[in-house]
């Protein structure tokens, strides 16, 4: 008897040993977002905040993991979602993409196969030297001046200008370098999220220390909704990530 009641114990420890044990489904959050505030240093940024903030919620059930990627691999990763072939067999669904926006070429099918939930309003600000008479007001006021945009990017109403001549474009690698470029004058003026040159100014040391040198465009080139996206199968993902409070990290981060 005793015997018997040490199987059926060995037995049930197992069992709930597997329980415990089971594996959670990986999740992917593809960025390619490497500046700040979204990459901050060496594992740090709002989009690691987001990663630990949904594996706390996820309570074992995911497990969250952050891959920073250029557009161009993001592209290529979920070339059939952006060309409107999934869902089917063929295409990933543990995957999700934050800090992007409906309009930033996602959907080139027929139909939006994506679910989108809003994180926070951002903009682009126009950077310049405070001694430079240029102030921007449209795309058409950087006409016969010389701007520092990011290299893979498309500014609306401004590369049409690019493209006949009327702009010369200069592209860099990271929004801080493209600063660097207008505070030696080699540029009249460059383009990035509001988001990250309030972060710089704030932690950058040698951005911070020459502040009182740039200028902040008081028109934005376009104000919009970071989303965060994900496969319109997993309702599942957009329950827990509807409850996370994204603000609240953005303002943090951004307090730092």
């Amino acid at each position: 008897m005793r015997k018997i009641l040490s199987l059926l114990l060995a037995s049930l420890t197992l069992c709930f040993s597997g329980l415990t044990m089971a594996t959670p489904e990986t999740i992917l959050i593809y960025s390619y977002h490497n500046h700040p505030p979204f990459v901050t240093g060496s594992y740090t940024g709002l989009t690691y905040d987001l990663a630990e903030a949904l594996n706390k919620k996820a309570a074992g059930r995911y497990n969250f993991q952050v891959s920073i990627v250029p557009r161009s691999r993001l592209n290529y990763y979920l070339k059939n979602w952006i060309d409107g072939k999934c869902p089917d067999s063929n295409c990933e669904q543990n995957w999700l993409v934050p800090w992007v926006n409906p309009k930033w070429g996602f959907i080139r099918g027929e139909r939006d196969n994506y679910l989108w939930h809003p994180l926070f309003t951002d903009s682009n600000v126009i950077v310049s030297l405070v001694t430079d008479s240029f102030i921007y007001s449209s795309p058409d006021s950087l006409k016969g001046r010389v701007l520092a945009g990011m290299r893979g990017h498309r500014y609306v109403g401004i590369d049409e200008l690019v493209d006949r001549g009327e702009i010369t474009r200069i592209d860099g690698n990271r929004e801080r370098d493209n600063i660097m470029k207008v505070l030696i004058n080699r540029v009249t003026a460059t383009l990035l999220p509001t988001s990250t040159m309030q972060y710089l100014l704030k932690n950058d040391k040698e951005i911070k220390a020459k502040a009182e040198q740039l200028k902040l465009g008081d028109e934005k080139h376009q104000i919009y909704v970071r989303h965060l996206m994900l496969p319109e199968t997993r309702t599942d993902l957009l329950l827990l990530i509807e409850s996370i409070p994204v603000q609240q990290l953005v303002n943090i981060e951004l307090a730092k």
